[in-house]
């Protein structure tokens, strides 16, 4: 509490004990406010003749963007250049999302003249952007009665970024591609490694093409040919309708698609695709489509700071702005598609030329392990896996690659999944 405080709550209440005193006619009580009124002045003049010190103080991060699991050490440093000696008390805000793991974010101690003193501490932030604006603080005279509270603007950011698993197996083709070499196979004949079948050999052909068992049987020269593989536009969508997702226990649904969808940006940049984000729920957060290691850094930093929303503007995916994509490209879209028009988007996204990759975030898993018991669980969960298994299969018949992801597992379990099975169909 600061002096002015101070001697404000000892004057009231020595004026309320004199009121007291005069109306029940007790000198005793009177005897008391004397006291009080007494530190009260003395309060006061000792706050009118302290000069507090000059102090500088500030704050540095040892990263300013991590992951969600890594630590972050901050050091708070407080330097006195007065012309005389401070007893500071200093302690830095910590804002949600932030969590203090090793030491304290409080200095205190007596600062001489020209001294500086340091304080580390360590935190952990979840996932999004954290900002550190003010430090709070009460600086005393040496004598102890004055004191000032005193409020340093200092602004630090820390984004922690999602963290995500390494992906593989994931095979698309759309139906448009770009000139560039890449790792989408086209089903037409050029320069690759995937072999797409052979013809008798015509002058001009690389001789290192020559098949020459084919050569021996057939008794003439073989050539292979190879399917052309090139880069794509992948454009994920992440639906963040806040009524889309569920928080169950200390395991938030939304935080899981977010992993998701870092996952496929990284492994498709790996395969020199380019790669576009859209997280549709509060506004257009668009990031256009790239390629490269700062493509995926600008990626991580949207998908870090989404959250769900609640906006009526955007209730239903029927608002998805589809002039965003280019003709023909790759949809990978992240949504549970809350009603029977949301589940026709991606059955008109087929129509349109899209190819429409939808990973179904199911929850079912983790509510049946939070929930107690009961006589009639086995039921409800095979009614609601058969309302989805209805609505996932009339999309796969439109034409949809569908994947049912069981949120208690990892995103590349249910991938590798589906791509077994479209190996089994194609045998």
């Amino acid at each position: 509490m600061s002096t002015r405080r101070r001697a404000l709550f000892a004057f009231v209440l020595a004026l309320g004990l004199a009121l007291f005193g005069l109306l029940a006619r007790e000198r005793d009580v009177l005897g008391l406010a004397l006291p009080l009124a007494l530190f009260a002045a003395v309060l006061v003049t000792s706050d009118a003749l302290y000069r507090p010190s000059t102090l500088r103080v500030a704050r540095e991060l040892s990263a300013s963007q991590v992951y969600e699991d890594e630590h972050v050490d901050v050091t708070l440093s407080a330097t006195n250049e007065g012309e005389h000696d401070v007893w500071v008390s200093l302690c830095d805000t910590v804002p949600h999302g932030i969590t203090v793991v090793l030491g304290d974010p409080a200095l205190a101690g007596r600062l001489r003249e020209g001294e500086t003193v340091t304080r580390t501490y360590r935190v952990n932030a979840s996932r999004g952007g954290h900002d550190q604006r003010q430090l709070l603080g009460t600086t005393w005279a040496p004598w102890g009665l004055a004191a000032r509270d005193v409020t340093f603007s200092l602004q630090s950011t820390l984004t922690a970024l999602p963290v995500f698993e390494s992906l593989r197996g994931i095979e698309i083709r759309p139906r448009h591609v770009h000139a560039y070499a890449g790792s989408i196979r086209t089903g037409r004949a050029g320069s690759g490694l995937a072999t797409l079948g052979c013809r008798e050999y015509t002058p001009g052909d690389d001789i290192r093409r020559i098949n020459w068992r084919a050569s021996a049987r057939r008794d003439d020269l073989i050539v292979n040919l190879y399917e052309q593989e090139r880069m794509t536009d992948v454009n994920i969508i992440v639906d963040a309708r806040a009524h889309m997702h569920l928080q169950i226990g200390e395991v938030k649904t939304f935080d899981l698609v977010v992993r998701g969808a870092a996952a496929i940006a990284s492994h498709f940049l790996r395969q020199s695709n380019r790669v576009g984000l859209l997280v549709y729920g509060d506004t257009i957060n668009w990031t256009f489509p790239g390629s490269g290691r700062l493509q995926m850094e600008r990626l991580l930093h949207a998908l870090a700071l989404a959250r769900p929303s609640n906006r009526l503007a955007f209730g239903k995916l029927r608002q998805i702005p589809t002039r965003l994509f280019a003709a023909g490209s790759q949809l990978v879209i992240f949504s549970t598609l809350g009603s029977r028009e949301d589940a026709d988007i991606p059955v008109q996204l087929a129509a349109r030329g899209y190819s429409v990759l939808l990973i179904y975030p199911n929850g079912l898993g983790l509510e049946r392990a939070a929930l107690r018991p009961g006589p009639h669980d086995d039921l409800a969960e095979r009614v609601m896996r058969l309302g989805q298994q209805a609505t996932l299969s009339r999309l796969a018949r439109a034409g949809a690659t569908v994947v049912d992801w069981d949120l208690a597992e990892p995103l590349g379990v249910a991938l590798h999944h589906v791509d077994r099975a479209v190996r089994g169909l194609r045998r």
